[in-house]
């Protein structure tokens, strides 16, 4: 709003404003100025908040990705977690993958929290994997978030509470 009168303002000084130099200002119109301004950047100190951080293109590519991620993970949720309060994805080649599971069924059974199992070597479980864009196993789906590579048993129940 206060940016509209500013520039209706400069319009309707016309060609005078236009021919005068703004490095070579009177006290006069330097006080006036100033007062426009001031007045401008209380009225919308969102202006002064821009300037100090502009927007960096890389900053916004990697928030979108991450919502991006965050909208998939939400969409396959129910697919993937079944139910259950977390997915553990696990395949052949894996060297850490059959403790990890073994793992998760001892927490299950002493936080009684319930999980599903999705080995890759399955043509469905590769397909959400491959969704998900996860290729290093083991990885754990939570609801909310992935948990890549084995989780040691010490930490995993922080993310069960």
């Amino acid at each position: 709003m206060r940016r509209a009168a500013l520039a209706a303002a400069l319009v309707a000084a016309g060609p005078g404003w236009a021919e005068t130099d703004i490095l070579d200002l009177t006290s006069a119109e330097r006080a006036a100025l100033r007062s426009e301004i001031r007045a401008l950047l209380l009225e919308e100190p969102e202006i002064v908040a821009q300037a100090l951080n502009p927007p960096s293109p890389v900053a916004q590519e990697t928030q979108q990705r991450i919502a991006d991620d965050k909208a998939l993970l939400a969409a396959l949720e129910p697919e993937i977690l079944n139910g259950n309060r977390i997915a553990l994805f696990i395949g052949a080649d894996c060297g850490t993958c059959a403790r990890a599971a073994e793992e998760l069924a001892a927490l299950s059974r002493e936080y009684g929290a319930t999980f599903i199992l999705h080995d890759t070597g399955d043509t469905a479980a590769a397909r959400l994997a491959d969704r998900l864009g996860m290729t290093d196993l083991p990885f754990y789906v939570l609801p909310g978030m992935i948990l890549r590579g084995h989780i040691p048993k010490v930490v995993l129940p922080r993310y069960l509470d």
